[in-house]
């Protein structure tokens, strides 16, 4: 049976739909942006974004698809980060039964174990958590832009219903 899988993928889809209404029509010049010396602007926080989820791949022993990189434009980061997710969604669906998302998994390292149910979930919370942050920013550099409210909202009842079944 896989229906907490299909479940899993839902909540990892409705998670990530909205980074990249953020991300479009974005000018270079926003997306390079900080707000301030040593804070993370829109750019540094979709290339931590990817990081993370390279670094939680290689956490569940996956060879991920793309390595860290420099800073590029928005189509490069969007392509990383759909890429990345991408490899995400296909081990899903790649898992047999949904025992497999409760299974220990050994890092590639050899030094860490974690659960790809648990982890799948924290990276869409991870991706909320800066989509926050991205719409926020987003909105300081232009008031005109119309923030992906109901994407967020489609998520978070999503997430609810899935949670609350």
């Amino acid at each position: 049976m896989k229906r907490k899988i299909t479940q899993t993928i839902e909540i990892l889809e409705a998670a990530r739909r909205p980074l990249f209404t953020v991300l479009d029509g974005i000018s270079r010049e926003d997306l390079d942006w900080q707000p301030a010396d040593g804070m993370r602007g829109i750019g540094k926080i979709c290339r931590h974004m990817y990081r993370v989820d390279i670094w939680f791949l290689k956490r569940l022993g996956i060879v991920p698809a793309i390595q860290e990189d420099a800073p590029g434009p928005v189509e490069e980061i969007a392509a990383r980060m759909r890429t990345i997710q991408e490899q995400i969604i296909a081990e899903l669906h790649a898992l047999d039964d949904d025992a497999d998302l409760f299974a220990e998994r050994t890092s590639l390292d050899g030094d860490a174990t974690s659960r790809m149910g648990d982890t799948v979930i924290h990276i869409a919370q991870h991706y909320l958590y800066h989509l926050a942050q991205i719409t926020y920013l987003r909105r300081i550099r232009d008031r005109d832009w119309t923030a992906p409210l109901d994407e967020w909202e489609t998520a978070t009842y999503l997430i609810g219903d899935r949670i609350l079944e």
